[in-house]
C-alpha cells in the first residue's frame, strides 16, 4: 500500500476532530453579543464596525481557498495545531484592552485565517476516523460540531460578560485558556495517518458538469441558510439593544446562541428526510423566521412580546438552517467523486461563508445613510423575499417542467388526428411513450435514492 494511502483513524481522532471544530467555531463567533460593547468602548462608527466584520470574512474565504489542501500535504496534526494557534492568538488580542482598534482588526484577521485553515483538516480527520459500518458518522458529527460551537461561543460570551466586571476581557481570556487546552490535546493525539509527500497547492473550486445542477442548488440553499444565520450572529445583538429596553449581552448571547444550538439539534433528525426535502422544508422555516423577525420590530408590540417573537424567530431559523445545511451537505457528499472532493468542498463552503458574512457587510453599508435598525429590517425583508423565491427550487429541479421533443411530437400528432376525449386518451398514452423513449424519470436522480 502506498505511503499516502488513506488509513482509518481511531475513535479518539473522531472526537478530537469534533472538539477542534467546536472550539474553532466557538472562538470565531463568540464576539457576536459583544459587538455593541466593543463599539462603545472604542468609539467605532458603523462603517468601522462593518469593516471589522468584513475583515474576518475576507480573511476566512481566501484561507479556505489557499489552504484547503494543506492538510493533505503536511498532515492533519500540524495544520490543526497551526489553525488553533492562530485562532488562539487572535482571540487573546481581543482580550487586551490596550490593543486598540488596530488590534481588533488583527485579531479578527487571525481568527478568520485560522478557521479557514482548520476547517478542512478537522473535517478530513473526522471522515477518516469514521467507523467502517457508519461511514457517514464523521461528516455528520463535523457539521453538528461546527454549528454547535458557533452557538456555544455567543452563549459563553454572554454569560461570562454578564457576570464579570470586565465584560470585554474575561470572555476572551476564558476562551484563550480553552484553546490552549485543546492545543495540548492535539499535540498528544497519536498520528494515525502518515504525513504525505505530495506538493501543496491551492484548492480552487472545481465542479464536474454532471453534478453542477445539484451543486448550484445546494450552494444556493446553503447561502440563503447561512445568510439567515449571519443575520442573527452579526446584527441581532445591536438590533435587540435598540428595540428591547435594558437588553444586555446575556439576552443577546442567549438569543444568538439558541439559533445555532437548535440548528445542531435539528441535524440529528434531518437524516429522516431526503436531501431535497430537507432543503425545501428548511427554506420554508427560515422564511417563517424572517417574517417573525420583521414583525418583532412593529412599534405596537411590547418589549416582552418582542422577546417572545424573537425566540420563536430564532427557533424557526435554527431548525430551518439545520435541515437545509444538512440537506445541502448530504446531497453533495453523495454525488461528489472522491478525486474531486477537496475542490468541491472548498467551493461549497465558499458559498456558506459568503452567506454568513453578507448581512453585516450589506447592512453596514446601508447604515451609513440610515439607522441600523432600519437597514437591518430592509435586509431582513430582502432575505424573506429571496427565501420565498428559493423555496420551490430544490423540488422543481426534480420535476419535468418542459416537454421533450418526442413528447411534443406525440401531443401535436394526436391533437391533429383525434381531438377531444379520444385525443386526451392518446395524449396520456403519448406521454408515457415519450417518457420511455427519452428515459426521463425523476426517481433516477441520485439524491432521491
Amino acid at each position: 500500500m502506498a505511503e499516502n494511502a488513506r488509513n482509518r483513524g481511531t475513535r479518539r481522532q473522531l472526537w478530537f476532530g469534533a472538539l477542534v471544530l467546536l472550539i474553532l467555531s466557538a472562538a470565531a463567533n463568540m464576539a457576536s453579543p459583544l459587538y455593541p460593547l466593543l463599539q462603545e468602548a472604542h468609539g467605532m462608527s458603523e462603517s468601522v464596525m462593518t469593516a471589522l466584520y468584513a475583515t474576518y470574512v475576507f480573511s476566512c474565504l481566501p484561507s479556505l481557498l489557499l489552504f484547503g489542501s494543506a492538510a493533505d500535504a503536511f498532515g492533519r496534526k500540524p495544520v490543526l495545531l497551526a489553525a488553533v494557534g492562530l485562532v488562539g492568538f487572535g482571540t487573546a488580542i481581543f482580550g487586551v484592552e490596550t490593543a486598540g482598534i488596530a488590534g481588533l482588526f488583527a485579531g479578527r484577521a487571525l481568527v478568520g485565517i485560522g478557521l479557514g485553515l482548520g476547517t478542512g483538516a478537522g473535517i478530513a480527520l473526522m471522515v477518516e476516523a469514521s467507523p467502517a459500518r457508519r461511514v457517514w458518522l464523521g461528516s455528520t458529527l463535523a457539521t453538528i460540531s461546527f454549528v454547535l460551537g458557533s452557538g456555544l461561543g455567543p452563549i459563553l460570551a454572554g454569560v461570562v460578560s454578564s457576570l464579570s466586571t470586565s465584560p470585554l476581557v474575561l470572555p476572551f481570556l476564558v476562551m484563550t485558556v480553552l484553546i490552549a487546552i485543546v492545543m495540548v490535546l492535539i499535540a498528544m493525539m497519536p498520528l494515525q495517518r502518515p504525513i504525505t509527500r505530495q506538493r501543496w497547492r491551492p484548492t480552487w473550486p472545481s465542479v464536474p458538469g454532471a453534478m453542477r445542477t445539484s451543486f448550484n442548488i445546494a450552494a444556493l440553499t446553503g447561502f440563503i441558510g447561512w445568510t439567515a444565520l449571519g443575520l442573527f450572529l452579526a446584527l441581532l445583538p445591536s438590533m435587540a439593544q435598540s428595540i428591547i429596553p435594558n437588553s444586555g449581552t446575556l439576552t443577546s448571547g442567549l438569543i444568538v446562541g439558541s439559533v445555532l444550538v437548535v440548528s445542531a439539534a435539528s441535524q440529528l433528525v434531518a437524516p429522516k428526510f431526503q436531501p431535497r426535502a430537507a432543503q425545501t422544508l428548511g427554506l420554508t422555516l427560515m422564511g417563517v423566521g424572517a417574517a417573525l423577525l420583521l414583525g418583532s420590530n412593529l412599534p405596537e408590540i411590547s418589549p416582552s412580546a418582542v422577546k417572545i417573537i424573537m425566540v420563536f424567530a430564532a427557533v424557526a431559523t435554527g431548525v430551518g438552517h439545520g435541515l437545509s445545511y444538512w440537506g445541502a451537505n448530504r446531497e453533495i457528499d453523495v454525488l461528489t467523486p472522491p478525486k474531486n472532493r477537496a475542490g468541491i468542498s472548498a467551493a461549497l463552503y465558499l458559498a456558506f461563508y459568503a452567506g454568513a458574512g453578507a448581512p453585516a457587510v450589506i447592512v453596514g453599508v446601508l447604515a451609513l445613510g440610515m439607522p441600523l435598525v432600519i437597514g437591518t429590517m430592509i435586509f431582513t425583508f430582502a432575505l424573506l423575499l429571496a427565501t420565498i423565491v428559493t423555496i420551490p427550487v430544490p423540488s422543481l429541479s426534480q420535476t419535468v417542467i418542459r416537454q421533450s421533443r418526442a413528447e411534443h411530437a406525440v401531443v401535436t400528432r394526436d391533437s391533429e388526428t383525434a381531438p377531444g376525449v379520444v385525443g386526451s386518451e392518446r395524449l396520456d398514452s403519448g406521454r408515457d411513450t415519450a417518457a420511455r423513449d427519452t428515459g426521463t424519470a425523476s426517481a433516477e436522480h441520485p439524491a432521491a435514492r
